[in-house]
């Protein structure tokens, strides 16, 4: 049994907690905020044992193998270090880190102290995906050519004010560009050679809009994304045979495969569900069998990740 605790008392953690309830493995035995009183009402709500007013508290914890950090992105490299040198095997929100130094940093000193570290890129694990992977993997449209994703609707700023702030580590790279950029090339199985990219930026300094194109070793990636302007939340990756859709690429359950003519030949939905649950499953399933990275989410794919997202935000 693999007891987590977590970090940041938000609504995605209560999306964690609830993937973590449905395995027989694991099990999420407390909660810490930088309110007391806040993390209490949580674990009241999701009915977690123990609750604390600060992390160190809860690090202290002998009885807690992991921690799933769900702060805002500015905090992750620090929560990271901090949990990492309390001996706690890590899975931590997209995007891990802000820059390629502190990715590297954070791997590095995982291996160092013989644990797991994870960005949490649940949609990697998510069953369209693997079916859309096993797709290409069978040629079923042929050679890919290329890739388009868009993610993108218009934030509220009141309700998504982490986003318009630079000190939280808002913008739409961070948030929602994370997503095609660390699940496109997966798909492929192909690295990143080179990239270009145009940021448009919010009054408030951070990227509001980002258009980018990826070189990969042998077909190209076209991928937008916003928190000012409503896109189409699909991708498509095209085959000199036929192309497969991915309807809300970073969350859905279906995907669609068609051929040259337009016809849809095949499909998959998995239905409604909490996807967190597959990602967790992984981690589970990698701290039970001493693996230190996931060869799904492997350390690599945060670190050209990382390297990328630095290089794009400083282009302006």
């Amino acid at each position: 049994m693999i007891h987590f605790g977590i970090i940041g008392a938000g609504d995605i953690a209560r999306k964690f907690a609830d993937a973590v309830r449905q395995l027989d493995n694991a099990e999420v035995i407390a909660v810490a905020s930088k309110s007391l009183d806040r993390a209490q009402e949580w674990a009241a709500r999701e009915h977690i044992p123990s609750y604390y007013g600060n992390y160190a508290e809860l690090l202290a914890n002998p009885r807690i193998d992991a921690v799933y950090i769900a702060t805002t992105t500015n905090a992750h490299y620090d929560n990271i270090l901090q949990c990492l040198q309390a001996g706690k095997h890590v899975l931590c929100e997209k995007s891990l880190v802000r820059s390629a130094h502190e990715a590297l940093t954070v791997c590095s000193l995982a291996k160092q102290k013989n644990l797991f570290l994870m960005e949490a890129m649940w949609t990697r694990f998510l069953p369209k995906t693997t079916t859309a992977k096993q797709w290409i993997q069978e040629g079923r449209i042929g050679k890919v050519k290329l890739m388009q994703a868009t993610i993108g609707w218009k934030a509220d700023p009141v309700y998504n004010k982490r986003l318009f702030d630079p000190a939280l580590g808002g913008g739409s790279l961070y948030d929602l560009g994370i997503y095609p950029l660390e699940v496109l090339p997966y798909l492929v199985d192909e690295k990143i050679l080179d990239m270009d990219a145009f940021v448009a930026r919010h009054s408030t300094g951070v990227d509001d809009l980002v258009s980018m194109n990826l070189q990969l070793e042998s077909c190209i990636a076209n991928l937008q994304c916003s928190f000012t302007t409503k896109m189409p939340e699909d991708a498509y990756i095209y085959g000199e045979d036929g192309y497969i859709r991915l309807p809300k690429m970073h969350f859905g359950s279906r995907a669609e495969l068609y051929n040259s003519a337009d016809e849809c030949i095949d499909s998959f939905d998995s239905g409604e569900e909490n996807g967190f649950v597959y990602e967790v499953a992984e981690v589970v399933h990698c701290i039970e069998n001493g693996l230190l990275e996931s060869p799904i989410c492997p350390h690599q794919m945060t670190i050209d990740a990382a390297r990328i997202t630095s290089e794009v935000l400083h282009l302006r």
